[in-house]
């Protein structure tokens, strides 16, 4: 008996083509089975479709536990019988017994000694088997409705795969499109050429347009049907389509954000705006976030009532849905998330926003910068006001003036540090006879450190070197000098700068800031310093913190020290012969705001918002 005349319903004589299997792998070819979990086949037939998705998604490693959820619509009532037998539970009974019957042939035989062996047959057969009963472990299919036309579901289907009736698969692809539009997905359809290449309906004109609107890919193949089990020699089109997800607008937030005339500042501004304006955004920003997150919360609980699991209540009935406040396994089913947990976990998220604002914290130093991050989780028990902005800002700026003083000092320990792998870092250092202690020295003009990680240890590799880990830490250098520049000294874009260098194969003479550096694949940095000024300030600064210069320094003038007070500032100033620091002595003298000052004073550290 013919395909065709298997078939009862009028629909299915007239529009009944088995779809062949070298047609269906190329349909469904391309497809990340990973990304799947439900599909609908919305004209199913015997199952030609879905066989070839279950082998398909069968071919996935490490998804052994998942099943991949099939839904299908057909309307024949005999071609429904072949789907329920193939792959809702006989034929798995069938396949389970007949291994059964061929692991019991393998069992241990007693008179040979020996376990007993298949024919070459039933070996294959035995493989295929077990093949088929694997493939079906791995779906789990439903017969969901017969007629595609009065097909309703709120479901959300990743793929729809079809070889919808030629004569009206215009109006399945057109249902299929507005099933997808819901929630987005997936459609890959098996349509008759003819519906697309003479749009001479409506229907088929604006099935055209909807596929041009949506960018859908479409490939014609000839004689696709000719040697499958009912012939015809139509072309046809391969059809895929991709329809994204809609934008979800929370109409909560919406309202609140009219109400309060908020702007929505992406990651980007966050970063980059100005304080004034930052904080007056991301301010209001938080007021509408968390009157939102509250407002649904408290809907939520509104909405309990009706959604429960079971119509009689009781002790043992929950939500069929649940709300959660942060991580989900915190939340048993059914409780009402805690508006205080809310509040926290917005108010960490907002004053981590403020210490990444670059002009909040940008002339912060690495290791100050990672100060102030750790003050996020205390925060979360305040407020995100203007005012608790500037109290935090006020606090830290107190409290962190130490942190910058030793920052100054560890980095001239940095640069006077000695390494004996790398001998010419004593080049360094100018010594001299210092305040009751021989152990005393200064920087010079060019300062050569250590690095790892500047040169890339891959031969691949093309960059001239890892502009991050140099920006790093030519970074937490430069902003030292800020605090004793004073902020005098134009500023300069490192990370173009050095980006630009690595791109032109540069290692030698960068400019930077207050300096320029020259890189070696040996591991070292040479920095040369233009500023000799500014040099001269980091050393009185860091040598009178250790105490190598008499506490007359930038008090007495020189004339009036002491002999051992003027051999002390001769050394450090000249090259230690009698009078020679005099005269640069008497410049730091006739410039004590800039020499003698604490930097912290001039600088704040922190950029906190005017009130």
């Amino acid at each position: 008996m013919s395909v065709q005349g298997l078939v009862v319903s009028e629909e299915a004589r007239g529009g009944f083509y088995p779809t062949p299997p070298a047609l269906s792998e190329r349909l469904l070819s391309g497809i990340d089975w990973e990304k799947i979990e439900n599909v609908l086949e919305p004209q199913a037939g015997k199952g030609n479709i879905v066989r070839t998705i279950m082998e398909r998604y069968a071919g996935l490693r490490g998804y052994s536990e998942r099943k991949l959820n099939v839904d299908c619509v057909e309307i024949d009532p005999y071609l429904r019988s072949i789907l329920q037998y193939e792959f809702c539970g006989q034929r798995m009974h069938e396949l389970s017994e007949r291994i059964r019957q061929l692991d019991k042939k393998k069992e241990y035989d007693s008179e040979i000694r020996d376990y007993r062996k298949l024919n070459s047959v039933e070996a294959a057969e035995y493989r295929g088997l077990k093949r088929e009963q694997e493939q079906l472990r791995r779906i789990d299919l439903h017969i969901v409705h017969d007629d595609f036309h009065t097909f309703q579901s709120r479901k959300h289907y990743d793929l729809i795969a079809m070889n919808p009736p030629f004569a009206d698969g215009d109006a399945h692809l057109l249902k299929a499109i507005e099933i997808q539009r819901r929630s987005g997905g997936m459609i890959r359809c098996i349509l008759n050429a003819e519906t697309i290449r003479n749009p001479y309906t409506n229907r088929r004109r604006f099935l055209v347009k909807k596929l041009q609107e949506l960018e859908a890919e479409i490939k014609y193949v000839k004689g696709a049907f000719s040697d499958s089990e009912r012939r015809t020699d139509v072309e046809v089109a391969l059809i895929t389509i991709n329809i994204p997800a809609p934008k979800r607008e929370s109409t909560i937030f919406d309202r609140l954000q009219r109400a309060a005339e908020v702007d929505e500042p992406t990651l980007n501004d966050i970063t980059d705006m100005t304080v004034a304006d930052f904080m007056g955004q991301i301010v209001s920003r938080f007021n509408v976030e968390v009157d939102a997150g509250i407002e649904l919360i408290r809907e939520y609980e509104a909405m309990k009532p009706y959604i429960m699991d079971s119509f009689n209540g009781g002790k043992y009935s929950y939500t069929t849905m649940t709300l959660c406040v942060g991580e989900p396994g915190r939340l048993s089913r059914g409780s009402t998330p805690s508006v205080n947990e809310y509040l926290r976990l917005v108010r960490t998220k907002y004053w981590e926003a403020l210490f990444s604002n670059k002009e909040f914290v940008g002339k912060l130093i690495s290791n100050l910068r990672e100060e102030y991050m750790k003050k996020v989780s205390a925060m979360a028990d305040f407020d995100f006001t203007l005012f608790n902005i500037q109290q935090i800002a006020e606090q830290m700026n107190a409290e962190m003036g130490k942190g910058i003083q030793e920052t100054i000092v560890a980095l001239f320990d940095k640069f006077t540090q000695e390494h004996s792998w790398y001998p010419e870092c004593a080049k360094n250092i100018h010594y001299y006879n210092g305040w009751k202690t021989n152990k005393v020295h200064k920087i010079n003009s060019k300062v050569i450190i250590p690095t790892c990680g500047m040169f890339s240890s891959y031969s691949w590799h093309k960059d001239t070197f890892e502009v991050y880990q140099a920006e790093c830490t030519i970074s937490d250098i430069e902003k030292v000098f800020d605090y004793l520049d004073g902020n005098e000294t134009a500023a300069v874009d490192l990370h173009g700068v050095l980006l630009r260098a690595c791109e032109a194969g540069q290692t030698r003479n960068i400019p930077c800031k207050y300096f320029d550096v020259t890189l070696y694949k040996k591991g070292t940095m040479h920095i040369r310093f233009r500023n000799q000024a500014l040099v001269d300030r980091f050393n009185i600064y860091c040598c009178r913190k250790k105490n190598w210069l008499p506490p007359s320094y930038g008090k007495t003038a020189y004339k009036d020290m002491t002999a051992e007070e003027r051999t002390v500032v001769d050394g450090f100033h000249g090259d230690g012969s009698e009078g020679a620091g005099e005269a640069s002595y008497q410049v730091v003298m006739a410039k004590p705001a800039y020499y003698l000052a604490e930097p912290t004073k001039e600088m704040p550290m922190l950029m906190a918002p005017a009130t």
